[in-house]
């Protein structure tokens, strides 16, 4: 069979992997607005080229997630995404944190977070430390960084456990 038209609103990820496995052209989900299911149904969802019309609708995860499918279902919709569980502590790349973290999320994320890497940046952190109150530990706390005033003291503000690195204000503080 080629091509399929979903016409439901709400579709479990379950569903739409069989329908994805059972056409061998595109699944058109334009219809879709919600998507329920487990975090591993949803991240196969967002992970398939099958689809298309996919990208603003809202999710429901059932369970907790890792980063790798955070990072996969917050790059996959604009829309909100409702956590089955938003105190995951999560570790990994500023990158990548910064990735999973830029999702519509309908609950304030509270998992702590570990930044493994040296390389971070104040964007990075800037998004990391607006998105969770759980804290955020540096594993590498030396890092120079350089940005506004304004821009420094959002990425450090909040719940940063420690830096000692360099510190470069790029504009005049007000």
């Amino acid at each position: 069979m080629a091509n399929y038209t979903i016409n439901n609103s709400a579709i479990s990820a379950a569903e739409l992997n069989t329908l994805n496995n059972q056409y061998s052209g595109t699944v058109d989900a334009t219809a879709v607005s919600l998507i329920y299911g487990s975090a591993a149904e949803i991240t196969t969802v967002y992970a398939s080229s099958g689809f298309s019309g996919l990208g603003n609708e809202s999710v429901i995860l059932f369970d907790s997630h890792t980063l790798a499918q955070l990072k996969t279902i917050s790059s996959g919709t604009n829309g909100q995404i409702s956590l089955g569980n938003s105190s995951v502590n999560l570790s990994g790349s500023s990158s990548d944190l910064a990735t999973a973290l830029t999702g519509n999320f309908s609950n304030s994320y509270t998992g702590n977070i570990t930044i493994t890497n040296s390389d971070y940046t104040v964007t990075q952190l800037k998004v990391i430390n607006n998105v969770t109150s759980g804290t955020i530990t540096l594993s590498i706390t030396n890092t120079a960084l350089s940005g506004t005033a304004s821009n420094l003291v959002s990425a450090l503000s909040g719940t940063i456990t420690t830096h000692t690195g360099d510190i470069t204000i790029t504009d005049t503080p007000t």
